[in-house]
């Protein structure tokens, strides 16, 4: 049958069912086909002439069609129905669509149907998603919120709920808009995330919501795309973990390490200060003294007579000769040793020979398996300052008979270990010394680690462990 031998005017109603992109069918109240469009052959695969030997029932999966039965007792009785509908197509695929049926005439039912497959299919697979998460969600603490393409709440769990009660103020809600909840200085961020992940992308970002006690509570937001290993994005997943414990710790650790750099800051004021005293200490108490010694033995020397003046000269000879001599190993002490030239070994022995001679000390060395050729300058340089500012706190301090010195290169990293028999000191007290601090700070600057062994009456240890490449 045609649609003008329908009854309906070929005028009105020939332009709508023809070309329109929707497709449209006319049956009869037993669910005959007596017309359709050309949308409505593509959608189901058939010629028309096909279509028009078929009943609307065998169009409908059968399944389906035995829990929905058509209702063409309500059309007939002029009732408009609208529902959704689970069809086949010729070659047997599914096909979902929303069905508008309505009596057109007395004997006639005008069907306008619209393709929703491609929803149909994201929805279960949605569905899905929330059916296999829902086990997990609620029993963890993470926040999950799953969404639609248009950003709206599709499922959630108790976190979540918790979470927009809490922080956003709101009662959480099945198909509201996800944007809706959230403040107005962060909707434009997160709907410019969530446009990311429309697009494929994976975000992570942080963010804070001020509480009433001044603190922030701080969050880290992941949000994903949902697909089936293809390009298309089904839905979006929002997964989101409170972090403010580890951001207190990193604010706890960035608060230790500008205190402790602070501490080595003002060690090394402090040792300036020290070592400028020293110096002044040295030259007023020696240098200054043997001057002033000399000078009186040339005053004397204006009014002798030739026959004593010999004596005299040999006295300022040597009082200057000792001058020479402390301004010699004050200079010593303070100008880095040349390690290019003689090389860190070298260094070491002359400052252990200086400081045996000097002080009656007993030294014994192993730096046998040391490279120098795989060390910076800067490394050398380091390991001779700690070594010099230990035998110094031992000439100093400890009363000792023997020294022993070990360094050991081992693959990255530089062990060493300087060794006295003194008098030692109880290590459970606070250790106060400006040397001790040197040699920390030193270290660090090699991602050193410092130990030390004492007890009274035995001697200390010092080792220090020193990677090969410098911290940045």
């Amino acid at each position: 049958m045609t649609l003008h031998s329908t009854r309906l005017e070929p005028n009105n109603y020939y332009f709508l069912f023809e070309q329109t992109t929707d497709p449209i069918m006319v049956t009869d109240l037993q669910g005959n086909l007596r017309d359709a469009n050309t949308a409505l052959c593509t959608l189901f695969g058939y010629t028309k002439e096909e279509l028009l030997r078929l009943n609307v029932r065998s169009l409908i999966d059968p399944e389906h069609l035995r829990d929905h039965p058509l209702m063409f007792d309500l059309l007939e009785s002029g009732k408009h129905v609208f529902n959704e509908r689970k069809m086949v197509h010729k070659k047997n695929k599914i096909i979902y669509v929303e069905a508008n049926a309505k009596k057109c005439s007395d004997t006639l039912i005008l069907v306008i149907a619209k393709d929703i497959t491609e929803r149909k299919i994201t929805e279960n697979i949605l569905h899905k998603s929330e059916a296999d998460l829902h086990t997990i969600l609620n029993t963890t603490d993470t926040i999950y919120v799953l969404m639609d393409h248009g950003f709206r709440i599709m499922s959630y769990n108790m976190r979540a709920k918790s979470f927009a009660a809490k922080e956003l103020g709101h009662e959480i809600e099945i198909s509201e808009y996800l944007l809706d909840y959230f403040p107005a200085e962060k909707q434009a961020v997160l709907l410019h995330y969530l446009n990311a992940v429309l697009k494929g992308q994976h975000v992570n970002y942080e963010v804070n919501y001020p509480q009433p006690d001044g603190s922030l509570n701080w969050y880290h937001v992941k949000i994903f795309p949902i697909s089936r290993g293809d390009d298309k994005v089904y839905g979006l997943m929002m997964a989101v973990s409170e972090i403010t414990e580890k951001i207190i710790l990193e604010e706890q650790l960035e608060e230790e390490r500008i205190k402790k750099q602070l501490e080595i800051t003002d060690a090394i004021i402090v040792a300036s200060e020290k070592e400028r005293h020293s110096i002044g200490i040295e030259l007023h108490d020696n240098v200054n003294q043997l001057l002033a010694a000399a000078r009186i033995y040339l005053g004397v020397l204006k009014k002798t007579n030739e026959s004593r003046k010999g004596a005299l000269i040999e006295k300022t000879d040597n009082l200057i000769e000792n001058v020479i001599d402390e301004i010699r190993n004050l200079s010593h002490s303070l100008i880095s040793p040349c390690l290019k030239q003689g090389g860190l070994i070298e260094s070491l022995d002359h400052l252990l020979e200086t400081l045996s001679n000097g002080h009656m000390l007993n030294v014994r060395k192993e730096l046998a398996t040391v490279e120098e050729g795989s060390m910076t300058d800067k490394l050398k340089l380091t390991i001779f300052r700690i070594v010099q500012e230990q035998v110094h706190n031992i000439s100093k301090h400890a009363f000792a008979k023997n020294i022993d010195l070990s360094i050991v290169q081992e693959t990255g990293r530089i062990l060493l270990l300087v060794k006295d028999d003194g008098i030692g000191f109880d290590t459970g007290k606070k250790i106060t010394g400006i040397g001790l601090e040197n040699i920390r700070m030193r270290a660090s600057l090699f991602k050193g680690e410092v130990d030390i062994i004492s007890s009274p009456g035995n001697g200390f240890q010092l080792m220090v462990s020193l990677s090969m490449d410098r911290t940045s």
